[in-house]
């Protein structure tokens, strides 16, 4: 698909100023021919653009409806009268780095020395009134500027249901605190849209800004709060594995 953006972004300029003289009638007009019967291929499948957005011709250059071809591809347009500007934010991919299975350690609260931090390889289990919290992994988007950290809660308690809590979330990277991601609807909607119910595990992310990508150590704690109102802290201390 990236063979489009530069023609994508040639036709929406002069697709812009053509709207903006029929509508303002601030520059001169233009005789232009519509295209209704014209269809798009994405990834092999074929597309027709809506019918109010229609593909037009213009001195023998061919103008696309940006928003049709940039929503197909899963990317937000903008439209910022004011500046004169199209806002164009695409959905980038994120990769994901697996971290090997080395061992599986349960650690119950009451067993923790305070006075000591061992790091662990991911992934990292910790236990707690039967509910289970594992991180399995990091990703790091420098595009948007955002960390995300890979969880996976179960409930085993048939007395309770639970939700994991975004917002009390703190990661420390190095000896420094990194902030949970400002723009809220990157957050994984999930933990505070629906309860955990016994027997159920979920998998998800908590998001925080952008840490560097030689980063050593990571001290991670969110918390869970359980139907009765009540929370449990989970604190997590692990390294990232560096290939030589």
């Amino acid at each position: 698909m990236k063979k489009w953006k530069p023609a994508v972004f040639g036709f929406i300029a002069g697709a812009m100023t053509m709207v903006t003289v029929t509508a303002l009638g601030a520059y001169s007009q233009v005789t232009v021919s519509l295209f209704p019967d014209v269809t798009f291929r994405f990834d092999g499948e074929r597309v027709a653009s809506p019918s109010d957005q229609p593909v037009l011709n213009y001195q023998g250059y061919t103008y696309v409806p940006l928003r049709f071809v940039a929503e197909t591809l899963n990317a937000e347009v903008n439209w910022d009268a004011a500046a004169r500007l199209v806002d164009v934010v695409s959905d980038k991919k994120t990769y994901i780095k697996e971290v090997p299975v080395e061992k599986i350690v349960y650690v119950e609260k009451d067993e923790m020395d305070s006075d000591t931090v061992v790091y662990e390889k991911l992934p990292a289990k910790e236990r707690q009134n039967d509910h289970v919290v594992t991180v399995t992994g990091i990703s790091r988007d420098e595009t948007t500027g955002y960390t995300k950290v890979f969880i996976n809660v179960e409930n085993r308690s048939d007395s309770d249901v639970i939700q994991v809590v975004p917002s009390s979330a703190e990661l420390t990277v190095d000896g420094e605190q990194y902030d949970v991601f400002s723009l809220t609807r990157y957050w994984d909607q999930k933990w505070e849209t629906s309860d955990i119910q016994y027997d159920e595990e979920r998998d998800g992310y908590l998001i925080f800004d952008l840490i560097p990508e030689d980063y050593e150590k990571v001290d991670l704690t969110f918390t869970i709060r359980t139907q009765g109102g009540d929370t449990e802290k989970y604190t997590f201390h692990f390294i990232n594995e560096v290939e030589d």
